[in-house]
């Protein structure tokens, strides 16, 4: 279920989240949910989605679950294939690849998505580096582009508010630059509620999973 809120601007109501109203004009979209909760995840998939999977070029920016476990996720809730794909994995020890701009390619999905690794999950300028790179190498190809960041929670147990409140704004400008839409994933249990307030000001747009439902919020 969708439910709208209004902060600043009021949220248009027609279309769905993902490809019109309360999103329609959000580059980047801070994503609150329990993370561990599937339904939510689920729900996610269903409703806030920017285009039509099919045609998506999705960049994944993944903390925890690894190359294995975004496809595997992203076949269970969504099915269709994005158009293209690219991981970058933070901190995935079965890797040894450094962070930069030229992906690896990983076959053991049968897709050969992309896949780039950050050694160091407090190493922002390896990931801003690498999150450029692909942006930058989709530069010009049709169809929309997705960035997701899952999470901003376990990018807070390794760097402190002050530097991903830094980085996060300027990767934002770059996702907007780029002509993209980003989604930054947080589970504001895991948080004090200044800090998901903090860093809600970095965005266009708050989304907040609750009681089954989607409230939206726009700056």
């Amino acid at each position: 279920m969708v439910r709208t809120m209004e902060s600043g601007d009021p949220l248009e109501e027609e279309g769905t989240a993902a490809t019109g109203g309360p999103l329609r004009d959000a580059s980047n979209v801070l994503v609150l949910s329990d993370g561990l909760d599937d339904d939510a995840r689920g729900s996610y998939y269903d409703t806030l989605l920017p285009a039509d999977p099919a045609d998506l070029r999705v960049l994944a920016v993944e903390y925890t679950r690894g190359p294995d476990g975004w496809l595997d996720e992203w076949r269970q809730h969504v099915g269709t294939p994005p158009a293209e794909t690219a991981i970058v994995s933070v901190n995935d020890g079965t890797r040894s690849a450094s962070a930069g701009v030229d992906p690896t390619v990983y076959q053991g999905d049968g897709t050969g998505s992309a896949v780039s690794v950050v050694e160091s999950p407090d190493d922002l300028t390896g990931l801003g580096i690498t999150v450029g790179g692909h942006l930058k190498r989709w530069e010009g190809a049709a169809g929309p582009t997705l960035v997701t960041v899952d999470s901003l929670t376990v990018l807070l147990q390794y760097v402190d508010l002050k530097r991903a409140f830094r980085f996060l704004h300027v990767l934002v400008n770059r996702v907007k630059a780029a002509g993209a839409v980003g989604h930054y994933h947080m589970d504001p249990a895991a948080h004090e509620e200044q800090t998901v307030v903090t860093l809600a000001s970095v965005f266009d747009a708050v989304a907040r999973h609750e009681d089954g439902e989607w409230t939206f919020t726009k700056r």
